[in-house]
């Protein structure tokens, strides 16, 4: 017997062995991927299935956003020397003022938006008022709140920057209290999550109940860790989304995607 003869049959008899299984199994494979692909739907149909609307628009192309350094301002003397018709207090470490007006000052309306920050940005009476945008009337207090933004982006829930006004039964504003940062330094650069896979890791969380529909989507800043010197804000994605006659909330971090828990503290009943 040629036992080189008889060994190197046994090689090509294992090598078209093993081509053939390879290509079994690749086929296999192959076969598996399609009918995962046919069976794992799209955010789209994943939201759709789940009556989930949104009647907002979606960027054609990526957004770049970046982080934001800011530091929390101490006011002075100097600073709040010329308002008048009120008395002002700064209060603990300097980082808040506490204003209460002599006479009263009348609004025309607590829930306009777009009248409100004009009241507020073009006032003689408040500092900085350009810098803060409209949040929400809350009407069990009956306090007008405004956040701050930094290039028309919204520092969300950030009591470092914020501006309530107080009102009284006649709709006028006889206190107010604030806060301020500045010094702000853009940090890094990064590619926005997408609107549509940030709504999609809401309802994976449970954030969004089915037949929801989502109204309203913003950019702008959350700060995850609060300082009393120094913050670092992090672009992030505002939803309100409405559920039967109630509306809701909701942010997720616009780099890692990371749904931002809710706070009990931050409850509010706002219009």
């Amino acid at each position: 017997m040629d036992w080189n003869k008889t060994k190197t049959m046994f090689i090509i008899v294992f090598l078209i062995l093993d081509i053939f299984l390879f290509v079994q199994f690749s086929r296999q494979y192959s076969d598996s991927k399609i009918e995962q692909l046919k069976e794992d739907p799209s955010i789209e149909d994943r939201l759709e299935d789940a009556k989930i609307t949104y009647n907002i628009t979606l960027p054609s192309e990526s957004i770049k956003v970046q982080y934001v350094n800011a530091k929390t301002k101490k006011f002075t003397e100097k600073d709040i020397k010329d308002l008048a018709n009120q008395t002002v207090t700064i209060g603990p470490n300097k980082t808040s003022l506490f204003a209460t007006f002599k006479k009263p000052v009348k609004l025309k309306s607590s829930s306009d938006p777009i009248q409100l920050e004009t009241f507020i940005s073009e006032s003689e009476n408040i500092l900085y008022g350009s810098q803060y945008k409209y949040w929400g009337y809350n009407k069990d207090k009956n306090e007008i709140i405004f956040y701050q933004a930094y290039e028309d982006k919204q520092f969300f829930k950030n009591e470092s920057g914020q501006l309530v006004l107080i009102l009284n039964d006649k709709n006028e504003i006889v206190s107010y209290k604030q806060t301020i940062l500045e010094k702000m330094e853009k940090r890094g650069g990064e590619k926005a999550l997408p609107i549509i896979t940030a709504i999609s890791n809401l309802y994976a969380k449970n954030m969004i109940l089915a037949k929801s529909e989502v109204v309203k989507a913003e950019l702008g800043y959350y700060t995850l860790i609060p300082q009393t010197e120094s913050q670092m804000l992090v672009p992030t994605w505002h939803f309100v989304v409405k559920h039967g006659k109630v509306y809701d909330d909701l942010f997720v971090n616009a780099i890692e995607g990371r749904v931002i828990p809710k706070n009990d503290k931050e409850t509010e009943t706002l219009e």
